[in-house]
C-alpha cells in the first residue's frame, strides 16, 4: 500500500501525470485494494530530490499499461465468443417452447429439480439408486430431465448453458427420437470429460464451469444432427428422417455413478428460418 501511495504522489507531483494518478486511484477502487479512499485525503509527503520521480512514473505507466493489455484481450476473448454465437444462429429464429420435468416417479419435483428465475437456471440432481421416472414395469435408469416439446418439421436447436457439478456420471443432453429412444446423447465423466456416447470427445475440463452446448437436428430425409460445444462444432451425425423428435437436457445416470448435478441457464430453442 505504501508503494502505492509514494507513486501515487510522485505521479501527480510530475507535470502531466495527475491524470494518471486519478486513474490509478479508480482502478485501486475498483479492484478493492485498501487505501484508495484515503489517497486523496492523506497529506502529500515533500517530494525531495533524492528521489527520483522518473522511474516510479514508468513504474506506473508500465503497470497500468500491463492491466489494459490483460483488460483488453479479455474483452477481444468475450467479443469473438459472442461473434462467435451469434454467427451461428444467424438465419435462425428464437422459437417459445414448452417441456415437462421428469424425475423419479416417487418423489416429488422439488426433490430432484429446482428453478430459479432470477438468473434463469434449472437445477438437476439425481442418485443412481432413485427410481425410475415412471411406475413399474418402466425399469429405466433414474433420471431429472427437462423433455422439451415434440417437432416433427423444420430444422430446430437446443442452445443452453450447462455446468457439471464434481462427481457427475450422466447424460446432460440427448436428441431423442420419440417412437425410438435417443439418437445421440452428450455424456459427462467424472474424470472432467464430455463424449458424444463413449466415444467422440467434446470437451476436458468440463467439470465446474459454465460452457454453451448447442444441438441440432433437421427431421428431413438426409438431415443431420450437429453437436457444438462452446460454438464449435465437434460433431456431425446422421438423423432418421421424417418422424417425431425431442431435445433433453438434465442427468440422467450411468451405471457405476452415485449423485449427479448439473445446472442449465439461458436455455433457447431455434429454427432454421427458411424452413
Amino acid at each position: 500500500m505504501k508503494l502505492f501511495q509514494r507513486a501515487f504522489f510522485l505521479a501527480e507531483a510530475e507535470n502531466g501525470t495527475r491524470a494518471l494518478a486519478r486513474f490509478t486511484v479508480r482502478w485501486m477502487k475498483a479492484h478493492g485494494i485498501p487505501g484508495s479512499n484515503s489517497l486523496w485525503t492523506l497529506k502529500r509527503p515533500e517530494v525531495r530530490a533524492p528521489i527520483a520521480v522518473q522511474p516510479v512514473c514508468a513504474f506506473l505507466h508500465g503497470f497500468v499499461g500491463i492491466f489494459l493489455v490483460l483488460n483488453f484481450s479479455s474483452v477481444r476473448a468475450v467479443a469473438a465468443e459472442t461473434n462467435a454465437a451469434a454467427s451461428l444462429t444467424d438465419g435462425w429464429k428464437q422459437i417459445s417452447f414448452k417441456y415437462e420435468i421428469q424425475h423419479p416417479y416417487d418423489l416429488k419435483t422439488a426433490d430432484r429439480y429446482d428453478f430459479d428465475a432470477t438468473n434463469n437456471i434449472h437445477h438437476f440432481w439425481v442418485y443412481f439408486t432413485d427410481k425410475p421416472h415412471a411406475s413399474p414395469p418402466n425399469k429405466t435408469t433414474a433420471r431429472t430431465e427437462m423433455r422439451l416439446e415434440t417437432f416433427s418439421q423444420g430444422e430446430h436447436m437446443f442452445d443452453g448453458d450447462v455446468y457439471i457439478c464434481p462427481g457427475t456420471f450422466a447424460c446432460i443432453g440427448q436428441v431423442f427420437d420419440a417412437a425410438h429412444g435417443p439418437i445421440q446423447m452428450i455424456i459427462a465423466h467424472p474424470d472432467g470429460k464430455v463424449t458424444v456416447r463413449d466415444h467422440e470427445l467434446v470437451m476436458t475440463n468440463a467439470i465446474g464451469r459454465w460452457w454453451n452446448l448447442k444441438m441440432t437436428n433437421d427431421p428431413k430425409d438426409g438431415g443431420k444432427i450437429k453437436i457444438y460445444a462452446d460454438n464449435v462444432l465437434v460433431g456431425t451425425y446422421n438423423s432418421r428422417g421424417p418422424r417425431d423428435y425431442y431435445f433433453k437436457c438434465g442427468v440422467y445416470s450411468r451405471k457405476g455413478s452415485d449423485r449427479s448435478e448439473a445446472r442449465y441457464r439461458n436455455i433457447k430453442m431455434w429454427v432454421k428460418q427458411d424452413q
